[in-house]
């Protein structure tokens, strides 16, 4: 599920993104785009890091991509909406924007900190099964006296 999840965002990628063969969207259309790459990136993240940790729930990742996603690009339209815009002439962005974009990268980190937690774990416990299984197959066998 979550290959089939990497490999639709990846084309999707390609599609949209590659210079001379993607297609081309108005700017407006394109911060809604990123910030929807951002939460769904965040849920990707956080849904590989349930199934290292055995807790993964398919129903749960697949509201969570929805939501995330929503909510992301919704706080955007709201912030446009409102004019809580800053900077200067054509290049004002929404502070929405900026605030999603922070708080979902910072969940991206939190969550990349704990996978590299758990992958470190995982080789360090399967080392230490293999030394242990090399060190009881290894070990003395009592002599016989002949007599």
């Amino acid at each position: 599920m979550i290959l089939l999840l990497f490999l639709a965002l990846i084309i999707g990628f390609c599609m949209f993104y590659i210079p001379g063969n993607g297609l081309f969207f108005s700017e407006t259309i394109t911060r809604y785009t990123a910030v929807a790459l951002v939460a769904g990136m965040d849920t990707l993240i956080g849904g590989f890091r349930a199934w290292l940790t055995d807790s993964f729930d398919t129903a749960i990742f697949t509201s969570g991509f929805v939501v995330n996603i929503l909510l992301a690009v919704g706080l955007v339209g709201l912030g446009e909406y409102m004019g809580l815009e800053t900077g200067f002439g054509d290049s004002r962005i929404s502070v929405m924007m900026i605030a999603a974009v922070v708080v979902f990268s910072a969940r991206i980190l939190n969550n990349l900190t704990t996978l590299r937690r758990l992958i470190i774990q995982r080789w360090r416990a399967k080392q230490a099964k293999t030394d242990e299984s090399l060190t009881t197959d290894v070990s003395p066998q009592p002599l016989e006296h002949a007599q």
